[in-house]
């Protein structure tokens, strides 16, 4: 869910940062154009093309005299000069993040070739393979290009400083972070920047910088070049091994979007955060940011998304987190943060994601959490919490993930819990809950995942789990279950994980309906039989 907001933040960002401003679309020409192609320029193309590998035939069209008719290529309606090449890859990041069907991309050389379409304004090679190879200087001699992403391209070395060059660049994206951390290649793919970044302070009128995942180093001033790009609305810094500056001035008044993960930097929250007063975005996770959250977050009053996880910030969250209207995620997992978690939380009416796992928070669930009508993913796992379940969190009807987890909650499962219709995973378990599985719990019609383990519920498991028709993974170890296991287990015929082992259960044999094929079952320390599951286990 954190992932899906990110993916339509990143496309508003990039329609507000270049696509509505872009000097060149309305003079592109379409395929029902009449404007001639340029017979030097479509020869460059040729050339370029020839130097590619293109294994799903991405460039079939690429044939005949009108170059401005092929895929990839835009004209400019009034003279027939081409001024874009879009070339990246039509899978989406995520699927490469996820298999290595990389049929898609196009291999081998960029031909200098290119140098003859002079008029360029935008080039978008990204997603491709371009088998380690530097970036091509001469990219820097395209005069009037506004726009270049070469991120996952397959390029490395160092990032050519004559970059500085293209005086009317808007949009920058290098980016080369994780790729290749899921499709390993047989050739280096890291990119760094030598000496220095000066060739950056001179793209004055750049709106989108991504160079995360470049080696730029922390001995590099990267904050004092970068300030000076006063149009600035993105910068993406992620897993450059940069430090950061005590400056209090800053002059990115316009930045939306602000991302220093994964650096390790070690220092306090940063004073001029409390500058940036147009921040959407904030991500700032996976350093070693310490001291206490400071209260001037709250006056960035844009905020949608804050990630501040995987740190090392201590002390309570600020009540005055409550007055950020705007917030979609807050992710503060990760830290040292004690405390109670503040009622004002309940103020944050369009909340989608809340994540405070991983920390010292201690006290009760705030009853004002119920005003979270928006949530669809809570998180409070891994802390301290105590008291009882509040009968209010019924109210969340959008949630689809809630993780209780690992706490020091008691009293009883709430009935009212089988009013979050949406839900897909419960996580109750290493608690001190008691009581019943409550029988209502088989009003979960969503349910794929449920964890009940490490508790001290007790009396028997209810017949009716049995109608939980999605349950995928089914944990109720350590309890003080007793009875049977009900047959009508045998129902749930997407059950891959069944565990109940460490209870009071006596035998019986499970239904033979019970799903086996890929089935990891524990029924450890009670006299249960599974024939069937024996029998199958055998064959395969």
């Amino acid at each position: 869910m954190e992932s899906t907001f990110l993916l339509i933040f990143a496309s508003f960002m990039l329609i507000q940062t270049y696509g509505v401003s872009h000097s060149s679309s309305n003079i592109m020409i379409t395929a029902s154009s009449n404007v001639t192609c340029i017979q030097g320029e479509r020869q460059s193309l040729l050339v370029f093309r020839r130097g590619l590998a293109d294994e799903s035939n991405r460039l079939s069209t690429w044939t005949g005299l009108e170059c401005c008719v092929w895929q990839g290529v835009g004209c400019d309606r009034r003279n027939g000069h081409v001024v874009k090449l879009d070339l990246r890859s039509p899978s989406s990041f995520m699927d490469y993040y996820i298999s290595s069907n990389t049929s898609t991309w196009l291999k081998g050389k960029v031909s200098p070739s290119l140098l003859e379409l002079k008029y360029l304004c935008y080039l978008d090679l990204s997603m491709n393979n371009f088998s380690g190879q530097n970036i091509p200087e001469f990219f820097g001699s395209f005069k009037y290009l506004e726009y270049l992403n070469l991120s996952y391209s397959g390029f490395s070395g160092v990032v050519p400083p004559n970059l500085g060059n293209l005086s009317r660049l808007q949009y920058l994206d290098l980016n080369v972070q994780h790729r290749y951390d899921m499709v390993p290649l047989l050739y280096d793919v890291s990119l760094m920047v030598k000496n220095d970044l000066r060739w950056v302070s001179l793209l004055s009128l750049l709106k989108h910088l991504d160079l995360s995942g470049i080696k730029i180093g922390n001995h590099i001033d990267w904050f004092h070049l970068v300030n000076m790009l006063p149009s600035l609305l993105t910068l993406n810094l992620a897993s450059c091994d940069i430090h950061i500056s005590s400056i209090k001035f800053i002059n990115l008044k316009s930045l939306n979007s602000l991302d220093l993960s994964s650096n390790g930097i070690n220092s306090t929250i940063p004073v001029w955060l409390s500058n940036l007063t147009s921040l959407m975005h904030l991500n700032l996770g996976y350093n070693n940011f310490h001291g206490p959250i400071p209260d001037s977050i709250a006056t960035l009053s844009s905020l949608s998304y804050i990630s501040l996880s995987y740190n090392e910030l201590s002390g309570p969250i600020p009540p005055s987190l409550g007055n950020l209207s705007s917030l979609r995620v807050l992710s503060l997992y990760r830290n040292q943060l004690s405390g109670s978690i503040p009622e004002s939380i309940g103020q944050l009416s369009m909340l989608e994601n809340l994540d405070l796992s991983g920390n010292r928070l201690s006290g009760s669930i705030p009853e004002s959490i119920n005003q979270l009508s928006m949530l669809e993913s809570l998180d409070l796992s891994r802390n301290r919490l105590s008291g009882s379940i509040p009968e209010s969190i019924s109210q969340l009807s959008m949630l689809e993930s809630l993780d209780l987890s690992r706490n020091r909650l008691s009293g009883s499962i709430p009935e009212s819990i089988s009013q979050l219709s949406m839900l897909e995973s419960l996580d109750l378990g290493y608690n001190r809950l008691s009581g019943s599985i409550p029988e209502s719990i088989s009003q979960l019609s969503m349910l794929e995942i449920l964890y009940l383990f490490g508790n001290r519920l007790s009396g028997s498991i209810p017949e009716s789990i049995g109608q939980l028709s999605m349950l995928e993974i089914l944990h109720l170890n350590d309890n003080r279950l007793s009875g049977s296991i009900p047959t009508s287990i045998g129902q749930l015929s997407n059950l891959i994980q069944l565990g109940v082992s460490n209870n009071s259960l006596v035998g019986h044999s499970l239904d033979s309906s019970l799903p086996i094929e890929g089935f990891f079952c524990t029924l450890l320390q009670h006299r249960i039989s599974i024939p069937k599951l024996a029998s199958n286990a055998n064959k395969s």
